[in-house]
């Protein structure tokens, strides 16, 4: 074999083994848009089946959810837009308690439960319900999954915002880590970053929303603050405590 031959003989081995990675990777490619298209199908025969309403808030809106997630998906491994906002005027009172009924079983199954205080007029928000939905949900189960027991969702009407705490009085962490001294867990959370998926969908249905979105941690639990623009309508019965069951 000549020197030349010899010289090109790891260039030849570098094109076989990206040819061979680009292969497999497209054979891969191949069988996740066959696994999207297969859950996409009978999640929007679930979807069709169950009743529709104004905004969006029935049954079939976790599974709409659920059918924009495997889009966004899709979209990130074949390319293509992004999917935009589909904005409605939107009952909040209705949306926020449809969320914590949602969420009321899993909470009960972690040993808790959640709350439902509203207080003032009626709101409504302009915007999207399936990514305002998913908004507070994922404040709801991020408090059940690493905060709890006693998880309180407090909607507040002032002027033309809409504030929604969601409080619970746990350390923020999994079980699994909640052991040792209060100064000691507080330690552990500064030294960490908290915000994973979850809260990441709030911050963004914030931004796309024109509100606001904050997390304060203390050793007595944790508050959740998601801030709307809004706009009233005729007043509520005096403020007290909505009993949600699920």
């Amino acid at each position: 074999m000549s020197r030349e031959a010899v010289s090109l003989l790891p260039l030849l081995v570098a094109v076989l083994l990206i040819g061979g990675r680009e292969a497999w990777l497209i054979h891969r490619r191949s069988l996740v848009n066959r696994a999207l298209h297969e859950a996409r199908r009978p999640l929007q025969a679930i979807a069709l089946s169950l009743p529709a309403g104004p905004g969006r808030m029935t049954p079939a809106l976790p599974v709409w959810q659920a059918i924009r997630a495997l889009g966004e998906v899709d979209r990130q491994i074949n390319g293509g837009p992004p999917d935009g906002l589909r904005p409605e005027p939107i009952a909040c009172r209705l949306m926020t308690e449809a969320c914590v009924r949602r969420w009321q079983s899993r909470a009960r199954m972690s040993g808790g439960g959640i709350e439902f205080r509203w207080t003032g007029p009626e709101a409504l928000v302009t915007g999207d319900p399936a990514v305002l939905s998913a908004a507070i949900e994922n404040l709801i189960l991020n408090a059940i999954e690493h905060g709890g027991p006693r998880i309180i969702v407090r909607a507040l009407v002032i002027g033309q915002r809409l504030r929604i705490e969601v409080s619970d009085n746990g350390r923020g962490e999994r079980p699994a880590e909640r052991s040792g001294s209060p100064a000691e867990v507080m330690a552990r959370l500064r030294g960490r970053e908290r915000h994973g998926h979850g809260l990441a969908v709030v911050k963004s249905a914030a931004r796309q929303h024109e509100g606001r979105f904050d997390l304060e941690i203390s050793e007595g639990g944790s508050t959740a603050t998601f801030v709307l623009p809004c706009a009233t309508r005729a007043p509520a019965p005096a403020p007290g405590l909505i009993g949600v069951e699920g």
